[in-house]
């Protein structure tokens, strides 16, 4: 009996666990639908939703494909109040893009010639102290979006 009742426990803790994550998840992707997909504009989102919870100092960076022929937009989407640089590297390391450290939603518009994969980072800066000694978290998401840059070209054509 003594058995069941332990098993019991393991279950309901498990359970409670897979709850929180589910309901942050679920929080992360709510707030980028309401934020992040109306920053993308005209640009098409390409699918892919990555995002996670964040705490001032975090870093991150994510490996990502772009195609030839598009045009793209790198965008970070975030809930917390402190600076978010967003910078993006080809595969040797070299630094195509860093984001001004005052923009509220960093991103980066480039159209890629020919398809390689780039690196995506993200750093999120430190917070001053505070009486209560607790750090904030927050979702932050990377969005990127897609348009054929041919579709561009013949709009400039005939803007001018």
């Amino acid at each position: 009996m003594k058995l069941l009742n332990n098993q019991a426990l393991k279950f309901i803790v498990l359970i409670v666990f897979t709850a929180i994550s589910i309901n942050a998840f679920s929080q992360c992707k709510n707030f980028t639908k309401k934020e992040g997909f109306p920053a993308l504009a005209p640009f098409t989102h390409n699918g892919q939703l990555t995002s996670a919870k964040f705490f001032p100092g975090d870093e991150a960076e994510i490996e990502m494909t772009f195609n030839g022929g598009n045009d793209y937009r790198v965008l970070v989407c975030s809930q917390l109040q402190v600076e978010v640089e967003l910078k993006v590297l080809d595969k040797k390391g070299n630094v195509l893009h860093t984001s001004n450290p005052n923009d509220e939603n960093p991103h980066w518009d480039f159209r890629v010639k020919s398809t390689q994969q780039l690196i995506v980072q993200i750093k999120v800066a430190e917070m001053e102290e505070t009486s209560t000694k607790m750090a904030a978290d927050g979702c932050i998401s990377i969005l990127v979006g897609f348009r054929d840059s041919s579709h561009a070209e013949k709009l400039l054509k005939l803007n001018h």
